[in-house]
This record gives C-alpha cells, sequence and structure tokens, in this order.
C-alpha cells in the first residue's frame, strides 16, 4: 500500500491555503507513514505513469478552483482509477468547479475544506486543524490496526461541577467530524436502561477516556472505577484539570499529572472552546498512536523468534500487521497439539466487532481460513482466550501468545533461587476494585514467575487457580516457581497428589504458623501486600500481621493501594506518617506511586528492579 501526495501546485494557481493544509497534512504523515510519495513535478508524475499502480494505493490531489488539468495528470488519474485505487480529492474553495473532481471520477465526494472552514470561527489555526481531520483519515487507512477514523471518546466527568463543561466539550468535539462518537451517560442512557450496564459497555469499547477533573471528581466513586478499569484494559486516558482543582487526595491518579489545563469559563467562549476542541483532538489521537505504538515491539520480538529458527514468520503482503505463523510442537502447547499453521492479525488498538467481523470474512475469502489451524486477532488489550463464536477464530492477549511460542519451542528461563511472597484476600468494596485486585494478582504473578522468581503466597482460595493457571502458562519448572503455604486444618478439602503436582506445598499447623513459616523461615526478597479484609481488630488483620513478621526479619514490603482493603488504608496512614522506613528503603515518591499507580505491568516491574 503507497500514499500518493499530489502538492498543490500540479492542479492550483493559488495555493497559498493549499500549502498550508498540505504542510500540516505532511506533519502527520511524515510521523507515522512509510510508504509514501509526495509529486510536485511533471518529472514524478512521468515516473508514476510508467510505474504499476495497485488496488490498495490511495492517490491524492487538490481539485483545480477551475476545472481545468494539466494532460499528464488526468493520464495519471486514469491509471489509479482503473485499477480501482483509492481517489480522495480536496476541494479548498466553494465553487463548483473546485468542489467537483475530474473525469473519470466526478462522482466522489471531495473533502470539503471550503465547507469545513465555514463551520468554524475564522481563527488562524482553522487550516492546521483540517488538514489534520484529513490526514488521520489517511492514517486509519493505511495503519487501520493502529487507529480507526470512528473514534469513541468517553467522558469522565462529575455532573455536579462538570456537566456543563462535557456537555460544550461534546458537541463541539462531534462537529469536528461526522465519525467522532463522544459518550457521555446524561445523554446516551436511555430512559429505563441499566444505566451502569451501558455505561460500562461504552467504557470497554471507547478509544480514549477524557478524564475532566473538576473539584469534586475526586469525590466520585463512579469516575474511580472509570479511571480504573481504564488504566487496567490500556484505554488511554487524556487527564483534564479544570480550575486548578486539586488533586492530591484522588484514590487513582491516572498519570503523574494532567496533560491539559483549562479555567471552566474557556468553555463559555466560542472562539476558545474550537480551540480546545482541536487541542484535545490532537492530544487524543496522539495517545492513541502512542498506546497503539507498544505492538512493534511484540512483532519485533516474533522476528527474533524467527531468526532463531523457534517459528517460521511469514508476512502476508495483502494486510497490514498480518502474518502466517508455523511451529511444531516441542513442549507444551495451550492451544492444540502437533504442527501449527496459524494466522495472526496483530492490533495496537482495541479491536472492534466490525474488525472481526472484517477479520473473518477476508480469511474465508483469501482460504486462509482452511489452510491455518488457529487464527487469532492479537492486541495488549485482548483477553486470554476470547471466543469468537468459531472454533478457529480467537481473540487473545499478546503476552499469552508469545509466552505460548516459547514454551512450545523450549525457550528456557532463568532461575534466580530468590522467594517473593504475594499476600493479600478480597476486601469488602466494589466490584471494579475485586476485578482490578484479580488483575493485580494476575499481572504481579505472571511477572514474577516469568523472571525466575519462586512465587510464595497462602492457599487463599480466590487466588489458588489463578496462580496455578498463571504457572501452567509461564512456569517451565512448576514446582521450583510456585511455593504455596496451607494450614493442615484445609487439607481434606483438596486433592493432595495434584496439589503436588502444582507447586511446592508447604504445611503448617494453624494459621500463625503458617505464617510465620511462609515469611520467616526462608530468606526472601520482597513482601507484596495487596487488598486484605479491614477488621475492627487490627490485630487481627492479616496484612498487619505479615507486615510485622516481614520486619522482624528485615524483608522489604510494598504496599498496593489501587485494589482497596487493608493494604491500601495502611499505605494512606503510611502517607500521612509522611515516613516509609518502617517498610522499606525506597523514597517517598516510589512508596507513593504503589498507592496511586493502577498501572500494575509498571509497578512490579520498578519493584523488581528495586530488588534485583
Amino acid at each position: 500500500m503507497k500514499v500518493i501526495f499530489c502538492e498543490p501546485q500540479l492542479t492550483m494557481q493559488t495555493i497559498d491555503n493549499a500549502n498550508a493544509f498540505f504542510a500540516s497534512c505532511r506533519e502527520i504523515l511524515d510521523t507515522y507513514v512509510t510508504n509514501k510519495l509526495y509529486i510536485s513535478t511533471d518529472f514524478q508524475m512521468a515516473q508514476l505513469l510508467a510505474d504499476t499502480a495497485d488496488t490498495n494505493d490511495i492517490f491524492i490531489f487538490f481539485n483545480s478552483e477551475k476545472g481545468s488539468y494539466q494532460e499528464n495528470f488526468l493520464k495519471l488519474l486514469k491509471k489509479y482509477t482503473d485499477v480501482q485505487s483509492r481517489i480522495w480529492a480536496i476541494a479548498m474553495e466553494k465553487n463548483p468547479e473546485c468542489r467537483r473532481p475530474p473525469e473519470p471520477v466526478s462522482d466522489k465526494q471531495s473533502f470539503d475544506v471550503s465547507c469545513r472552514n465555514e463551520n468554524r470561527t475564522p481563527l488562524k489555526n482553522n487550516m492546521r486543524a483540517i488538514a489534520q481531520i484529513f490526514a488521520r483519515k489517511i492514517i486509519a487507512q493505511t495503519l487501520s490496526p493502529l487507529y480507526r477514523d470512528e473514534v469513541l471518546y468517553f467522558i469522565s466527568h462529575r455532573r455536579i461541577d462538570g456537566e456543563h463543561i462535557a456537555a460544550k466539550l461534546a458537541d463541539e468535539l462531534k462537529h469536528l467530524t461526522r465519525e467522532r462518537n463522544v459518550y457521555r451517560d446524561v445523554v446516551h442512557v436511555e430512559v429505563g436502561d441499566d444505566a451502569q450496564k451501558d455505561i460500562d459497555i461504552n467504557l470497554a469499547t471507547s478509544d480514549v477516556l477524557i478524564f475532566l477533573q473538576t473539584e469534586e471528581a475526586q469525590n466520585s466513586p463512579y469516575i474511580m472505577k472509570e479511571l480504573c478499569y481504564g488504566l487496567i484494559y490500556d484505554i488511554p486516558i487524556l487527564w483534564i484539570q479544570i480550575d486548578n482543582a486539586s488533586y492530591s487526595n484522588m484514590e487513582i491518579h491516572p498519570g503523574e499529572q494532567p496533560m491539559l489545563r483549562y479555567k471552566s469559563e474557556e468553555f463559555d467562549c466560542q472562539e476558545r472552546l474550537i480551540e480546545i476542541a482541536d487541542e484535545i483532538e490532537e492530544k487524543c489521537f496522539q495517545l492513541i498512536m502512542n498506546s497503539s505504538n507498544q505492538v512493534f515491539s511484540h512483532i519485533e520480538y516474533l522476528r527474533d523468534l524467527d531468526d532463531a529458527k523457534k517459528i517460521k514468520l511469514i508476512g502476508d503482503k495483502n494486510a497490514i500487521l498480518a502474518y502466517e505463523v508455523e511451529y511444531k510442537e516441542q513442549t507444551k502447547d495451550i492451544y492444540d497439539k502437533g504442527i501449527k499453521k496459524h494466522y495472526i492479525q496483530c492490533f495496537g488498538r482495541n479491536p472492534q466487532k466490525s474488525d472481526i467481523d472484517k477479520f473473518i470474512q477476508k480469511v474465508k475469502q483469501e482460504n486462509t481460513y482452511e489452510k491455518s489451524d488457529r487464527l487469532f486477532l492479537l492486541s495488549t488489550h485482548g483477553q486470554r482466550e476470547k471466543s469468537m463464536g468459531d472454533a478457529k477464530v480467537t481473540e487473545e492477549n499478546f503476552d499469552d501468545y508469545i509466552i505460548n511460542l516459547e514454551n512450545v519451542s523450549g525457550v528456557k528461563r532463568q532461575k534466580r533461587n530468590k522467594r517473593i511472597i504475594l499476600s493479600g484476600a478480597f476486601p469488602d468494596c466494589d466490584e471494579i476494585y475485586k476485578n482490578s485486585l484479580l488483575e493485580a494478582v494476575l499481572v504481579y504473578s505472571r511477572e514474577i514467575i516469568k523472571n525466575g522468581y519462586t512465587l510464595v503466597f497462602g492457599a487463599h482460595p480466590t487466588f489458588q487457580k489463578l496462580i496455578f493457571d498463571i504457572g501452567k502458562l509461564y512456569a517451565s519448572d512448576l514446582r521450583y516457581s510456585i511455593e504455596m503455604h496451607m494450614d493442615k486444618t484445609y487439607l481434606p478439602g483438596y486433592n493432595l497428589k495434584e496439589l503436588e503436582e502444582k507447586c511446592t506445598l508447604v504445611l503448617s499447623d494453624g494459621l500463625q504458623e503458617m505464617r510465620e513459616t511462609m515469611i520467616c523461615s526462608k530468606k526472601s526478597e520482597l513482601l507484596i501486600c495487596l487488598g486484605g479484609k479491614i477488621k475492627e481488630d487490627k490485630a487481627e488483620q492479616g496484612v498487619d500481621i505479615e507486615v510485622k513478621l516481614a520486619r522482624h526479619v528485615n524483608l522489604p514490603v510494598a504496599l498496593v493501594g489501587t485494589v482497596g482493603g487493608r493494604s491500601s488504608e495502611y499505605a494512606y496512614e503510611m502517607i500521612q506518617k509522611d515516613d516509609w522506613s518502617d517498610l522499606n528503603s525506597w523514597d517517598k515518591d516510589f512508596n507513593e506511586s504503589l498507592f496511586y499507580n493502577v498501572n500494575h505491568r509498571l509497578m512490579i516491574r520498578r519493584l523488581l528492579n528495586a530488588i534485583d
């Protein structure tokens, strides 16, 4: 696929505005698109006429103000039309000759810059903003697995002091382009509908969460729930501070600090509102592309496996970021047995239903479906083996797919002979924090085992299956990687032989002996506390008891505050005290980031670096 962009002087006589439009488009295309040509001379047109045109190409040009064109340009236009390339015309002026492209594409709709400019208050930045909208349409075509034009922005706000701002912003964002969808619950939830269910569905499918941080926002558990969900599931969050509202006591921080700051009265000035909408739109695009960029590190690793002869990786020339993967099972395979032929479509964003439908239609038309044992839509957002209603088609996350390839190709992981203790239990709180705790346990356990440490934990029934499943996928030696401690009282409810196959099982007489054995009997590197029950008698709180035992043997303690429960309460007490030396030797900023930051992947990596 190639983008051929004809510069204004090829078809226009008055080119000042068109040059400004072209320059702003080029700024974005030069950042994100590799296969592109900018055509400005007759000599270049002659070369293109001698070259081969492709159906997948995009041919872009500016309509002439007077409807007259060079002969070579018309030949070039016909050449790309004949192979059914995508032809995009740009109309800079409102007269009929300029709005209508020449034959043979006169029936195609032009991108009407003059019309879009009329709908905006005259501002010096208008041309740049309109050009960026057009450039993003090109990105959506050339890098569709990374960006889609029909984006959904979810506005998270507090009604009591943010509804007026949210309404103004939503209306203006939708004025930018008809493909822009903006969700706010007060408008989109129909009478009689389950409001929370509707909010959750739209949040899960959103491309950016726009957080309007007004003074009252930090007091809303619903906003904290939305931020938590966005962080857990890798939804880019644009944090906008309004009127210098305080965020020091905010339960969840979606970043180090706000990305944009505005005064509430700015939203009441139409000229300023247009500027704000442009700034937010540009920042949202950058957030989406930065998040999508993660896909290339995963693809690079697949290429490394190919170079090492662990797999055979073949790019699909007819699709963007799609590959054939072939390997022969050597050890364990979580998907199937025998020789595997997979077809994978890689996404940097969250695949939507339309993406899935197009994917299935494409692979069936091209016989890829029949040739492949399994077909995967891979992304960082993918949930573990999410079924698509077809036994051969699966949505999957990159981490689990790549780990399986390592397993089947016999990649050996380092054994560090170091223990990390994971302590936790479900707190009595909202379900979203329970989801966050499960996600934290999953991420922390996966990184500990994957990086060659021994994961040590008490036999909490909720976490057992999750940790055993992680061990099955990530551990080359289960009995080394997982050490589970259990009170003998609970043993009759288990199959002892089965447990001993899944972990190193250590039995104790009573809960207190179990804790002492788990924490004090062998040298460990770290105790990580997640959640935990809050009780009236602090002496009965498991987190407090285990922290005390850990510090008795000089074991550093990490309190994860974003999952609720006693670990969060304990961390807050330490923040108020402003002294973390009783728990570890790390600085204040590091400890407080464990309290605020819901990016569990980042925090466990920082913890592992701190003890390495």
